[in-house]
Formats: structure tokens, C-alpha cells, sequence
């Protein structure tokens, strides 16, 4: 008792001098935990790569075991994990090179188009003006001197030397290169090796963590695993599903720039609830300058879609995978976007959906506790009426 009386007066001592030397120079501590996380940034980036990359390698390795070692699956070696690891970053590959090959040619198209419907319009436009009292001279020599061709060129090239500048910003400032380069490594070791990492941060939390608290953690730990795992491999599904469907759709109507509205569809479709409205507005307003009955169309034909893929395929391949009900879902996006923006809006689902199954699981074991006792108490109250009785008939016994 003595032992713990002075170890608490030595902790209380020394975070008193802790706590006044942070207060006495803030911007010292300040500068030394950023200094700590720039040395941690490539480990935490790395991480985070591998927990995002685990779950379609998980799926690839299941599938290879079941074609190659149906019969014992504990058989498969690092050999197998390392041939998942490649598979998974090949798909990577080729679903970036299927996205950018099928947006350039639309986005060049739709450009092309916008022009000549530019240059089709125009002079009716300005006829228009004229005939109602507007002197257009002046606009008309401006725009005699723009060539548009030229200013969709400059435009292109512009975005893409805003683009290169703001990377190369980046990579200066932060090391962008360097840091991925570092992270892409750790996170390969992290998921070579993943079983053998999981065991040892078991055995470091069992050992200097009580086993109450140890179990919640551990417990917490595999919740997050899973329900993360399920989000992303279920709104994976959903946006492929649903980019499919809206092609199809536009296909069967004829409506332009079907494959460019079906792949914006699918990228958007990880921004829940904004991104329809993105995808969509973006499609209409390309179609419009095109035809604006087909721009109609377009919008009855996405709103269907989306109302179908809604209430039939998301709940399914989604809703259900995290168990959480419409209404914490949209509280978790509003709250999700307030505070860290789209990846605020993407993943506080899952981190709703892992509150609310630990407060459902604490709601449910106090009430069933409470149970527990109630019954304890009705029991020991039907047993002391029981003694009280054979005493009462004891009692009248001649």
C-alpha cells in the first residue's frame, strides 16, 4: 500500500513538472511532436496503405486457396501471399489505366463538342441581342480575336502545368515521393508478414496492459478490422455495380457521353450522397450543350438508376455489411464533412458503425445484467418465502 501511495506522488510529481514545462514553452513541444511525426509519417502512411490494401488481397488470396489448396488450406506459404500482394497491385494498375483511358478521349470529345456548339450558337446569340437594341460591336471584335481551338489548347495545357505546379509544391514541401516510396515498403513488409505482427502486438498489449482492459482493445481492434473491411470491399461492389448500370441505361437511350457519366458515376459513388449529385450534375451540363431534351432524359434516367441501385443494391451490398440503419449513416456523413471534408464523408460510416456496435454491445450486457439481477433478486425473494413457509408449517405442527 505504502508502494502505491509513493509511486502515485512520484506520477503526480513528475506530470506536474511535465505539464508546467509544456505551458512554459508550448512552441518547443510543438515543434518536437511535429518533428516526431515527420519521422512517424512514413510507418503511419504505410499502415494505412497496407489496412487499405488488405482487403482485396484477402479476397485474392481466399480465391487462390480455394483453386490451389481446396483440400488443406494451411498449407499455402508466403509464396501465396506474395503472388496475392502482385495480383492485388496489378488490378490496381489496370483499373487506374481503364479509368484515365476511358475519361481523356471523353473529356477531348466533350471540349470538341462544347466548341463547335459554341460556334454554332454564337451568331444567334449575337443577332438576338441586336434585334434588341444592344450595340454588340465591341463583343463582336472581342470575340472575333479569340480562337477557341487555341483557348481550349491553352486551357488543357494550363490545367495540366497547375496540376505538375501543385505537385511539385507538394513534393518539395513534404517529400511526397520520398515518404511513398518509404510507405509502399512498409506497408509490403506489413502485409508479407501481417500474422506474424498481429501476434507480437497481441503478446505487447497482454503484457503491459491489464487482461480487462487488453480484451476490450483487442476486442475493439478486430471491430474496426472488420467493419472497415466490409465497407470498403462492399462500396468497392457498389460503385462497379452502379457505374455499369448507369452505362447500360444511357446505352439503351442513346444519351452522349455515356462511358465518361458511367466512370464519373462509379469514382463519385465512394462520396455518399454528394456524390450522385456531382456525377449527375456534371453529365447534365455537358449534355445540355448538346441537346437539352436529351439532358432531361438524362437526368430521368440517372434518377431512376440511382433511386433503383438505392433501394435494392446499396442496403444489400453496403448498408448491410457495416449493420448501420439510414439514419446514423447520413449523421456520420454530415458529421464526417463538417469536420475533415470528402474523406471525412467517406469514412465516418465506418467509424459510426463501430460506435454504434460498441454502444449497442454496452447497451445490451447492462441490460442484461440487469436482468441477471432482477432474477437473482426474484429468486432469492421466492426462496426466502419458500423458508418462511415450511417455518410457518413448522410452527403449526402439534
Amino acid at each position: 500500500m505504502e508502494k502505491q501511495k509513493q509511486r502515485f506522488a512520484a506520477v503526480l510529481v513528475f506530470g506536474g513538472i511535465a505539464f508546467y514545462f509544456g505551458l512554459t514553452h508550448f512552441n518547443t513541444v510543438v515543434r518536437w511532436i511535429l518533428g516526431l511525426l515527420g519521422l512517424c509519417t512514413p510507418a503511419l502512411v504505410g499502415g494505412v496503405i497496407a489496412f487499405l490494401l488488405n482487403v482485396p488481397m484477402c479476397g485474392i488470396e481466399n480465391l487462390l486457396k480455394k483453386l490451389f489448396y481446396r483440400q488443406n488450406p494451411q498449407k499455402a506459404g508466403k509464396l501465396l501471399r506474395i503472388l496475392s500482394l502482385l495480383l492485388t497491385f496489378v488490378c490496381i494498375v489496370v483499373v487506374v489505366a481503364l479509368v484515365v483511358l476511358m475519361l481523356v478521349p471523353e473529356l477531348q470529345k466533350s471540349i470538341s463538342s462544347v466548341i463547335v456548339q459554341v460556334q454554332k450558337h454564337l451568331p444567334g446569340a449575337i443577332d438576338y441581342l441586336y434585334s434588341l437594341g444592344i450595340d454588340t460591336t465591341m463583343l463582336e471584335q472581342q470575340l472575333a480575336a479569340i480562337d477557341l481551338k487555341e483557348l481550349a489548347g491553352q486551357m488543357i495545357n494550363g490545367a495540366t502545368s497547375m496540376v505538375g505546379t501543385v505537385v511539385g509544391a507538394v513534393s518539395a514541401t513534404i517529400s511526397v515521393v520520398g515518404t511513398a516510396l518509404f510507405s509502399l515498403v512498409i506497408a509490403l513488409y506489413i502485409l508479407i508478414d501481417k500474422e506474424n505482427l498481429s501476434r507480437q502486438s497481441k503478446k505487447l498489449l497482454y503484457a503491459f496492459v491489464k487482461q480487462p482492459v487488453a480484451d476490450k482493445i483487442y476486442h475493439v481492434g478486430i471491430l474496426v478490422r472488420e467493419v472497415f473491411g466490409k465497407f470498403l470491399s462492399g462500396q468497392s461492389i457498389e460503385a462497379v455495380v452502379l457505374g455499369v448500370l448507369m452505362f447500360v441505361a444511357l446505352s439503351l437511350f442513346r444519351i452522349p457521353y455515356a462511358s465518361l457519366i458511367a466512370v464519373l458515376t462509379a469514382v463519385c459513388a465512394f462520396i455518399p450522397y454528394i456524390g450522385a449529385f456531382i456525377s449527375c450534375g456534371i453529365g447534365v451540363a455537358l449534355i445540355l450543350l448538346v441537346n437539352p431534351l436529351q439532358a432531361i432524359l438524362c437526368l430521368v434516367v440517372y434518377q431512376v438508376v440511382q433511386f433503383i441501385e438505392n433501394q435494392f443494391i446499396y442496403p444489400r451490398v453496403v448498408g448491410s455489411s457495416v449493420g448501420l440503419e439510414p439514419l446514423w449513416t447520413v449523421i456520420a456523413v454530415l458529421v464526417g464533412g463538417e469536420a475533415f471534408g470528402i474523406l471525412g464523408m467517406i469514412f465516418f460510416i465506418p467509424v459510426m458503425a463501430v460506435v454504434y456496435t460498441l454502444l449497442k454491445e454496452t447497451v445490451n450486457g447492462r441490460i442484461e445484467r440487469q436482468k441477471a439481477a432482477r432474477q437473482a433478486e426474484t429468486m432469492d425473494e421466492i426462496l426466502e418465502e419458500t423458508i418462511q413457509a415450511m417455518d410457518d408449517a413448522d410452527e403449526q405442527e402439534p
